[in-house]
């Protein structure tokens, strides 16, 4: 099992008893504005939760999604880095907050970690987030974990009633200054 200790949060691999929590997480207003209506559905909640503890016991693995625990309250979001090209050695990055802990830098740090994790621990040489490019809070956390605006999908994604645009952004090795987190 995996764990990442960070200042104030604990990074670890899914276990089968935090699905109640993650579909609490999945349903809050806010956690999927930016996302599919459809992805805050049960039966959709249970589909990512199963292929999060899949991607845990891939041999060899090269899709982390971790929880994100603040010890003191228990699983608040979720966050994950996926070899996307081992050739290429690129990955990409993504997380998802409880909004009720929005603002408090928890999504940086955990970032911190699980990027510096691709990077010292997976020989990853770029990670890469893609987002809706209405999402400015997700590209500010991007911009200031050293990510740079690579270019904007015109309207690549469908769902509601609309097609949306994304913004890709990305971060090089040569580019990461952080020290490897605690495992």
């Amino acid at each position: 099992m995996l764990v990442i200790r960070t200042n104030r949060l604990l990074l670890r691999d899914f276990c089968p008893a935090d699905l109640p929590a993650y579909a609490e997480l999945r349903a809050r207003p806010g956690s999927w504005r930016f996302s599919p209506e459809e992805d805050a559905s049960s039966d959709r909640v249970e589909e990512l939760f199963g292929l999060f503890l899949a991607w845990s016991r891939e041999r060899p693995r090269l899709r982390y999604q971790l929880a994100v625990v603040l010890p003191s309250v228990g699983l608040i979001g979720s966050i994950g880095v996926r070899v996307t090209s081992v050739s290429e050695r690129q990955g990409s990055f993504g997380c998802e907050l409880d909004p009720r802990h929005w603002g408090r830098g928890y999504a940086r740090e955990a970032a911190r970690a699980v990027i510096g994790y691709g990077f010292w621990e997976l020989g990853l040489h770029r990670v890469y987030a893609e987002t809706l490019e209405e999402n400015a809070a997700a590209i500010r956390l991007a911009e200031r974990l050293g990510m740079r605006r690579e270019g904007t999908l015109r309207e690549n994604r469908r769902f509601g009633s609309r097609w949306w645009n994304t913004t890709v952004l990305s971060v090089l090795e040569t580019e990461w200054a952080d020290p490897p987190a605690t495992t």
